[in-house]
């Protein structure tokens, strides 16, 4: 009887398949910050900008302009 093969631990395909999602995370750690050499903008985060109250009498559009405008 001839002797039984060994059992294919790992294939090209699944050594290919492991190499991509190792490069994939690393490229996702990378990226994850800025470059250190880019200068990052100490811009304000500009006030979320609230409609008139819920209590407002205005029903047209342009009431509702001219009471925010006051």
């Amino acid at each position: 009887m001839p002797r039984r093969r060994r059992p294919r631990t790992q294939t090209d395909h699944q050594r290919s398949v492991a190499a991509c999602a190792a490069h994939l995370r690393d490229l996702k750690r990378v990226h994850r910050a800025p470059p250190p050499d880019l200068a990052i903008p100490s811009v304000a985060i500009p006030a979320r900008l609230y409609g008139p109250d819920p209590a407002s009498y205005c029903a047209s559009p342009a009431a509702m302009c001219a009471e925010l405008a006051q």
